[in-house]
């Protein structure tokens, strides 16, 4: 009887207070499956548990507590507890079933999409301290190559997607805003961005025509939301710090250098034999030239909000850096409105955005002009107008170089302004009409100041200044783009099908005009404009041109059952680039898609395998990047002659400037491509892998002709000569999970890109002009070639074998007829056709700037109120010829060079000095002696956050508030002996050389965001 009362009281008690314990089942919605592994949690406290692999869970619950129910690629749910026993389903994230993906003139779910097309949100790249949108997208995605061109505030880097697409024009991808093709970078501010949609294959990007034949980067800006305002607003300030770079002596290692260059091999003895006061002299060149602790500010404004059917987003930001060299720095204001009316029958989107920059330059080449100042010269002072020179020190060039250098101005202004509107009306069931209207104006002016400066000669009291050496240039463009597009969108559903198609005609305009003036003799560093000139006044137009595209396009997509996905499309393009015989093109492509896992034969390995599609994509897309106006031959007045010695007079003229190709045609590229999406562990883990062929055909390509020919001021011709492939490997993982209460996410991509030159007009062999790799060598040092086998921009370079040790490796080495005048201690070239001779034909390859595979690490993890990231980003195989090396080598102010070869240090392979490269093979920038390993690991950015509780912000009237502390660059794991191994170029012959380039710096930042 005591029994049964304990029991009957335990029940009561239950009844009473509540259960003690809940359980239940947790399913998948859409197969009734059990789900292991969701986190269960009583909303407000502590605890929680799991459900175990039969989907199963237990957790300790009162009445009215509410079950938080969260799994990683499920919508998380809640429950309030009624009973002792709870089962829920859940269902798939909309985030990764239904995202719609911005493809070009309209936009599909991310399940049919069938091409190689690739989202990255703002959340992954607001974090980056930077005004260059490619930067952000750098170890991002799969298949998007980044690299720094510079350091240099400002200076927009260099992306390529999927390798190396034109020879000749520009490898830069089309960018288009909200579905405006924009020209060149938009120079667009993170806080402007929602999204960024790349699409990489040529199914995809035939889309766009022409302009898409480098891929296109689709930007979505951001848009108000239904409900209340929100006022967001961050600010970072930080400091930039540079790297270790070429090292060079100090007073007492040149003295001992020089001692021994003049006792060996014939030098001038230092210039302190002749002015011993300087030996107390040591300039170090960083004093001159670098800043510590340069800062970088950033400010973001952001507004939204609206109704149901009219929203509104405006956007401002100020991006202001300081340069690390000095006489540099960037400013960029750009503002942005956006409103969005949506009802029924109609969809209205339209935007104003404009944008203002500010820009100053470092002088070009400052860091070799002032790495080649001795340390033992006096002292410049940069704010001064003079400098001390000597007769007989060496010191007059170098001390006009540098003080000219230090004071040089060179700023630019540019004014942007964008307009856009998007209008889609319905017009009957499953057909609407589409148009987009948009027009970009940019203006753009530039100053170059060379200042006057004088120069002191202690020996005589005299003091000289050269007025050509100074001047001011002052440059001024202006661009204007409108395009506009119209079409009929169709879509319709019957039963398990689902049919679209579009009709679309396209119109692009590009306007530019431009117009330079330039003065010698400034009488006075003070006047700093046109009119403070006195000599060699020039005053003329620059390169105006107008271009026009035509394109209609046709496209069709059928959907069966969301299994089966076929899309068509056949674009027609036309271009003012062309003459009129070759002035039209088409090109088809066609894309399909199966959802593997929608099939009933996939349902045992859903468990593991939620997901699984199979894409396969043809494309074609023609290519006009080249100058315009290249089918019509140039000419110009002022050709004066005089046909007779007993002429009295000049007779006036005309003369063709360059010669034409009218038959030059559209460059096609043909791509394939294969690719898989795969989620596993219910989307825990998502792999995407694509593998394309790209060939590029009727390669657009400057060839240069005989100076017989005429074409004395433009010796290129523009022809079809050539033939390119690109094959590659991207893979892209990501794995999300729970530990406790905190969230992380991991993500890697891995690239590859093979690329290959199969056809090149002529012998096979072309090396590119401005590749030479010191400042001031001729093309014939030239170092990277376009040759049938090889990689665009592949090194050719003379391979080398050590110094000549001794009296007996001299002798044989004399026996090649171009070394007959070697001496020991000269660098040994090797002869590497075996023809007895030392020549032009013994340069061999050596590989180049393109890296041989990139790979990027993301993570992100949310603890509670902390949330940190980190981005590394790293390269392998591609090599750097090191210019500043070179540089400081004819110089004669390297550090290897205090342990050159001397009879004292015989068993050296440091070349001895005999003069500077265009002198003497020892130090040509045509060898392998300065070529380095470009491998490189860098942390891009990581960052540690902190978020107020919300009570607390509710008490300050804040939504949210949240303080940072980022570094950017912080960590890079590299053998080149360089300040920085990222040398990057979208100009295919300067790729992979370092030539006084500005070096990138390490950023360490503080911020903080708020939310009203």
């Amino acid at each position: 009887m005591r029994s049964i009362s304990l029991l009957l009281l335990m029940t009561l008690g239950v009844s009473f207070f509540g259960y003690a314990q809940v359980s239940g089942k947790i399913t998948d919605a859409s197969d009734g499956m059990p789900i292991p592994g969701v986190t269960v949690i009583v909303q407000g406290t502590n605890v929680g548990t799991s459900s175990n692999f039969d989907g199963d869970y237990t957790i300790e619950a009162k009445t009215g507590d509410v079950l938080n129910f969260t799994f990683i690629g499920l919508k998380s749910q809640t429950l309030i507890v009624s009973s002792a026993t709870a089962n829920i389903s859940m269902e798939e994230d909309a985030e990764s079933l239904d995202e719609v993906i911005v493809v070009g003139y309209g936009s599909v779910k991310k399940k049919e999409v069938t091409g190689a097309v690739n989202r990255v949100k703002a959340k992954d790249i607001e974090q980056f301290v930077t005004s260059d949108i490619a930067s952000r997208l750098q170890g991002q995605i799969a298949g998007v190559s980044v690299s720094a061109s510079s350091g240099e505030p400002g200076e927009a880097s260099n992306i390529q997607i999927r390798g190396i697409t034109s020879l000749s024009g520009s490898n830069t991808p089309l960018f288009v805003v909200n579905g405006i093709p924009q020209i060149g970078d938009p120079g667009l501010s993170a806080n402007e961005i929602e999204t960024i949609d790349v699409l990489k294959d040529a199914a995809s990007t035939a889309v766009y025509g022409s302009r898409g034949a480098a891929g296109v980067i689709l930007i979505t800006t951001k848009t108000g939301r239904d409900g209340v305002m929100s006022v967001d607003f961050d600010y970072t300030v930080g400091q930039q710090f540079l790297g270790v770079g070429t090292p060079l002596m100090n007073t007492a290692d040149q003295l001992f250098y020089e001692i021994n260059t003049a006792n060996y091999f014939g030098g001038i003895d230092p210039a302190t034999v002749n002015n011993p006061e300087w030996l107390g002299n040591d300039n170090n060149f960083e004093d001159y030239v670098l800043v510590d602790a340069a800062e970088v500010k950033t400010y973001n404004l952001n507004l939204s909000g609206g109704t149901e059917k009219f929203s509104y987003n405006a956007s401002g930001s100020l991006y202001d850096q300081d340069g690390s060299l000095v006489n540099s720095n960037f400013k960029r204001y750009n503002g942005r409105i956006s409103a969005q009316y949506n009802t029924d029958k109609w969809k209205i989107n339209g935007s104003i955005a404009t944008t203002n920059e500010n820009r100053r330059r470092a002088s070009e080449g400052l860091i070799v002009t002032a790495s080649r100042y001795r340390p033992y010269f006096p002292e410049i002072n940069p704010d001064a107008d003079v400098a001390v020179v000597n007769s007989s020190g060496g010191t007059r060039t170098p001390a006009i170089a540098l003080g000219q250098a230090l004071k040089r101005k060179d700023d630019s202004n540019r004014d942007r302004t964008n307009v856009s509107l998007g209008i889609r009306r319905k017009l009957v069931e499953n057909l609407d009409f589409i148009t987009n209207v948009g027009s970009s104006i940019t203006n753009d002016s530039r100053s170059i100041f060379r200042p006057k400066f004088d120069l002191f000669n202690i020996d005589d009291g005299t003091t000289e200044s050269d007025p050509t050496l100074n001047g001011v240039t002052e440059t001024a463009t202006r661009t204007t783009k409108f395009s506009w597009d119209a079409g009929l969108d169709f879509k319709k559903e019957f039963g398990k099908h689902s049919v679209s198609a579009q009709a679309v005609v396209t119109l692009e305009e590009d306007n530019n005009k431009t117009f330079f003036a330039s003065i010698n003799g400034v009488s006075n560093n003070a006047i700093t404009v046109l009119n403070g000139g006195t000599l060699n006044e020039n005053v003329g137009s620059g390169f105006d041109y107008t271009t026009k595209r035509v394109g209609t396009l046709g496209r069709i997509q059928y959907n069966y059952d969301g299994k089966y996905i076929i899309s068509a499309l056949a674009r027609r393009d036309g271009s003012s680039r062309f003459g009129r015989d070759f002035r039209w093109g088409t090109f088809p492509s066609v894309a399909a898609a199966w959802n593997v896992s929608s099939e009933p034969f996939w349902e045992p390995l859903k468990k593991v395998v939620n997901k699984f599609k199979l894409r396969l994509s043809h494309g074609q897309v023609g290519n006009d990047s080249f100058s315009d106006y290249e089918f019509a031959s140039t000419i110009a007045p002022f050709a004066d002659y005089i046909f007779s010695e007993n002429d009295s007079s000049v007779d006036f003229g005309s003369s063709i400037r360059s010669y034409a190709n009218r038959d030059v045609k559209w460059e096609t590229s043909i791509s394939n491509n294969i690719g898989v999406d795969i989620s596993l562990f219910r989307n825990k883990v998502t792999l995407t892998a694509d593998y394309y062929i790209t060939k590029k055909e009727d390669m657009l390509f400057p060839v240069t002709l005989p100076g017989s020919s005429g074409a004395l001021y433009d010796p290129s011709l523009i022809l079809n000569v050539g033939n390119m492939t690109n094959k590659g490997l991207e893979l892209a993982a990501n794995y999300r999970a729970s530990i406790g209460k905190s969230k992380f996410r991991i993500g890697a991509t891995f690239t590859t890109n093979d690329n290959e030159i199969t056809k090149v007009a002529g012998d096979g062999i072309i090396y590119n002009s401005n590749s030479s790799l010191i400042s001031g060598d001729s093309d014939l040092y030239a170092t990277t070639v376009i040759a049938e086998g090889y990689e665009a921009g592949a090194f050719f370079l003379h391979e080398t074998s050590g110094t000549i040790k001794n009296i007996a490796e001299r002798d044989l080495y004399r026996q090649f007829p171009s070394r007959a005048n070697a001496e020991v201690g000269d660098l040994r070239y090797v002869d590497s056709n075996g023809d007895g001779n030392i020549t032009a034909e013994d340069r061999t390859y050596h590989g180049s700037g393109l890296a041989d595979f990139e790979y990027g690490i993301n993570f992100n993890w949310d603890i509670g109120r902390f949330d940190f990231s980190m981005n590394w980003f790293g390269t392998s195989g591609a090599e750097i010829l090191n210019g500043n090396k070179a540089a400081m080598y004819g110089w004669q102010r390297h550090q290897d060079l205090v342990n050159q070869w001397t009879p004292d240090n015989p068993t050296s392979n440091i070349p001895s000095f005999q003069g500077r490269g265009r002198e003497h093979p020892n130090y040509a920038g045509t060898t392998d002696y300065w070529l380095e390993d470009g491998d490189y690991l860098r942390l891009k950015q990581v960052t540690l956050g902190y978020s107020l509780p919300e009570e607390a912000c509710d008490k300050i009237g804040l939504t949210k508030l949240k303080v940072y502390l980022s570094g950017q660059n912080p960590i890079t794991i590299t053998g080149y002996d360089g300040y920085d191994p990222e040398v990057g170029g979208n100009n295919v012959a300067r790729r992979g050389i370092d030539q006084s380039r500005y070096p990138i710096s390490s950023t360490y930042s503080l911020g903080v965001k708020l939310s009203f």
